[in-house]
């Protein structure tokens, strides 16, 4: 059921997977057991959702809504599967997105993100830092 999704992504201890599949007739976030993916499964977003990341202490799956936002929700895993609501994070218009696989990370502080702007219309480049330790101590504030 909705295993042929387009992105999986398992929880840090490696028991839940959240997906996004367009079974229901647009993208949607779900989360379910694994491997017993057939026990149960749970709706995430919703009002449409794809690209779900788990936070690194598997108690937020965070994800982009299908208004262009970035969403958390708080999961709850013992005694048994729970969902809070859905918190608005930020704006993600500007920033690539992908059906396929998600187009950013979580730092492992599960408060910062790491994103890919758009282009806005210029040419695809490769940018080099070298010295980059140097370069962020020389940058922010002690």
């Amino acid at each position: 059921h909705g295993l042929a999704a387009r992105w999986k992504q398992q929880n840090p201890d490696g028991r839940l997977l959240a997906y996004t599949s367009d079974e229901s007739g647009r993208q949607e976030v779900y989360v379910t057991p694994f491997p017993a993916t057939q026990q149960w499964r749970r709706l995430v977003s919703t009002n449409g959702g794809r690209e779900p990341v788990w936070g690194r202490t598997g108690r937020e799956l965070f994800f982009r809504s299908n208004s262009n936002e970035m969403v958390a929700v708080e999961v709850q895993t013992t005694p048994e599967f729970r969902l809070g609501a859905e918190r608005v994070l930020f704006p993600t218009a500007g920033f690539r997105g992908n059906a396929a696989h998600a187009q950013y990370d979580v730092m492992p502080d599960d408060q910062r993100f790491v994103m890919i702007r758009g282009d806005r219309g210029r040419g695809h480049g490769l940018l080099v830092v070298t010295n980059f330790i140097e370069e962020v101590k020389a940058r922010v504030p002690r």
